[in-house]
């Protein structure tokens, strides 16, 4: 036990100038990796982290021009109506159009087109849009690693109780052999008459209790060998095969929650606000756009019929035939501007929401360093709490151990009862449990406070 301590005690010593890492067994790393792999909530956010960046292409691309083709055909068939001032014809003194004249056209009308259309000046909406995207995106990224610590955190502390159970089942399996070993004893100072049969049912007593604690072990061992497997995707044999030595875990004097990414994820979407205010403020300036294009139209197989009141007699209603008529081709450039004077207050009131959401989010970024610190400053108290912890119950196993090996010397002897034999088989599995339960409280506590801190993938170390 004396090397337990010592190993302890050089493990601190090396680990002290290692700066704010996280040492990990190497046989953890393999699980670790297949458990970030696999969770499909990491996975879910880093797909919607992609379409956010999906998104932001697309904005943009607002400034690549658009190039459209067209084309139209049809047929017209309508009737016209005309009803303008009379006109007399100086020889006859005839006057045309002295009622309304109709007019019957039929004509096919063909149309294509090409149209390109750029973005010159968009008010710095569109470059302010993407910007804020971009921010959003590295937040978005930020709480993704936030989930990766927790996930770690996870798999470490599921292998941790499962390496308890397993240092349990040897601690209960070897009292079970001390106790077979005092029930033939038992049973053979009975046939001599030197013993009662009630010593021997109290052995059985203590035998089926730790048959209890066996069972309530495999429950719990089969509870985790499901965890575990949902998280990593691991086999049973492959978990039982993760072997390691609880070491505790030693962390640095100066931990500090400034690189924790709550924090700076909640800077980054601070900063996308700023650029969202700059965006709708840009709606108050002109908007800038280039077209050019190219246009074929063409007017072929028409007729038009006029029908003209009170034509002389003799003189028949004029027919009016089109072959053709074709514009191309049609060249077309320019420049437009739009500028929305008035919006009805819209655009005020989206900038005073975007004002107000960088308030919110200045307001959370205070208030969560300050709970962050004071988390830590908890994290760091149960963690150096459960440093002690471990001292003090290796000393109890040290002390359960040598009592026990005098309670079995005395017991032989006949110094003491049967009773206190089996209390202090008690005492030093309990003992021995609280010892490997300290451990595992210390390197849960240690791994509390790294999670404060922020980046816990970045700090780790397999040896």
């Amino acid at each position: 036990m004396r090397k337990v301590i010592y190993s302890f005690l050089a493990l601190k010593f090396s680990l002290l100038s290692v700066h704010a890492q996280l040492q990990l067994p190497k046989a953890l790393e393999h699980p670790i990796e297949l458990a970030l792999e696999r969770s499909k909530e990491i996975a879910n956010k880093e797909l919607s982290l992609y379409q956010t960046e999906l998104e932001r292409k697309s904005v943009k691309s607002k400034f690549i021009p658009r190039l459209e083709a067209s084309g139209t055909y049809a047929y017209l068939d309508h009737r016209m109506t005309i009803d303008v001032p009379g006109l007399e014809l100086p020889l006859t003194g005839y006057e045309l159009f002295a009622d309304k004249t109709t007019v019957d056209n039929q004509v096919n009308a063909l149309h294509g087109g090409l149209t390109a259309k750029s973005v010159l000046f968009s008010g710095f909406q569109i470059t302010n849009g993407a910007k804020a995207l971009e921010q959003k995106a590295r937040g978005d990224a930020l709480l993704i690693e936030t989930d990766k610590d927790e996930l770690i955190a996870d798999v470490v502390t599921s292998f941790d109780k499962l390496r308890f159970i397993h240092a349990s089942e040897v601690l209960i399996a070897d009292s079970e052999r001390r106790l077979f070993k005092e029930e033939e004893r038992v049973n053979k100072a009975i046939a001599n008459g030197l013993a009662i049969p009630f010593d021997r049912d109290k052995i059985t007593l203590a035998r089926l209790e730790l048959e209890s604690k066996q069972t309530e072990l495999v429950e719990s061992k089969e509870l985790l060998f499901a965890k575990i497997q949902y998280l990593t995707g691991l086999s049973h044999v492959e978990i039982e095969a993760v072997s390691y030595e609880l070491d505790p875990f030693l962390l640095a004097n100066d931990l500090t929650v400034d690189n924790k990414q709550e924090l700076e994820a909640l800077a980054a979407y601070k900063k996308a606000g700023e650029y969202m205010l700059k965006k709708e403020k840009g709606s108050f300036l002109p908007q800038a756009a280039a077209f050019a294009g190219l246009s074929y139209t063409s007017l072929f197989n028409g007729a038009s019929q006029f029908n003209i009141p009170y034509l002389p007699d003799g003189m028949s209603q004029p027919h009016l035939n089109i072959n053709e008529v074709t514009i191309a081709p049609n060249w077309m450039a320019g420049v437009a501007l739009k500028w929305e004077i008035f919006g009805g207050m819209e655009r005020k009131h989206k900038v005073k929401q975007a004002e107000l959401n960088i308030q919110q989010l200045d307001n959370k970024l205070e208030d969560s360093r300050d709970k962050l610190n004071l988390l830590l400053m908890q994290k760091l108290a149960a963690y150096r709490s459960a440093e002690k912890q471990i001292d003090l119950a290796q000393q109890k196993e040290i002390v359960a151990e040598n009592s026990l090996v005098l309670a079995e010397k005395q017991y032989m002897q006949g110094l003491i009862s049967i009773n206190q034999r089996l209390e202090a088989e008690n005492d030093f599995i309990k003992a021995s449990q609280g010892k490997t339960g300290a451990l595992i409280n210390q390197r849960q506590a240690a791994l509390d406070a790294s999670k404060v801190t922020g980046k816990l993938v970045e700090k780790i170390q397999y040896y």
